[in-house]
């Protein structure tokens, strides 16, 4: 078995998945979801302009990757000496975590709570989850940011 860990801005949870990794000598797969929800987000009618909404959901996406960049890098810098893997994908977050969470064959997800992605970020992801994952569920509470 392994350990996801759905991989946000929370440092806690960071450390909290490389010390169960190193705990129980499991390897760690880090999951980073480029959030593809923006459109939906923003709705149609959203600034009145398509030239600025498409502006809008184009920087969103920018600023994914760019955190995706980092968030792997910093979690590297934390994980030194275990087996680590980071993917990222894009998509709808809670389905994502879903799918790589019942594909995957492991034995737990760690995630920050409240969790910190895209979207998600204004929406209960963990309960969103609960009775849906194939393994257990680690929440590691986070303080809470201000947006």
């Amino acid at each position: 078995m392994s350990i996801l860990l759905a991989l946000d801005e929370s440092t806690q949870a960071m450390d909290e998945a490389v010390r169960l990794s190193r705990e129980r000598g499991e390897p760690l797969m880090a999951l980073f979801v480029l959030d593809g929800n923006w459109s939906d987000y923003t709705g149609h009618d959203w600034l009145s302009g398509s030239t600025v909404r498409g502006s809008y959901i184009e920087y969103a996406g920018q600023e994914d990757v760019k955190d995706s960049e980092r968030l792997t890098a910093e979690l590297r810098s934390r994980a030194e000496g275990i087996e680590l893997e980071v993917k990222v994908v894009q998509g709808v977050v809670r389905e994502e975590l879903l799918k790589e969470a019942r594909t995957g064959g492991y034995g737990l997800m760690v995630m920050a709570h409240p969790f910190w992605r895209g979207t998600a970020t204004v929406r209960d992801t963990a309960k969103d989850l609960l009775g849906k994952l194939p393994c257990s569920l680690f929440l590691v509470n986070t303080p809470v940011r201000q947006i």
